[in-house]
């Protein structure tokens, strides 16, 4: 598989243990992502990298059940 195809399989995986069951190295998590990366939010706010870092911690098992798909 395309190593950067395996890494987004891998990233979306630990997206979805932190969020639905709050499983994973929260460390790990955000190394996965370039100090210059940004997301827009379904709700259309943009996260850079250090509002990631402030995101991460509180959403822990916000969404049981959610399967949540990246």
């Amino acid at each position: 598989m395309n190593p950067y195809k395996e890494e987004i399989i891998h990233a979306h995986a630990a997206i979805e243990n932190w969020l639905s069951k709050g499983v994973g190295s929260l460390e790990a998590l955000i190394a996965r992502f370039a100090a210059d990366f940004t997301m827009i939010t379904p709700g259309g706010v943009c996260l850079d990298y250090p509002a990631l870092g402030r995101f991460f911690p509180g959403a822990a098992r916000v969404s049981p059940g959610s399967g949540y798909r990246g």
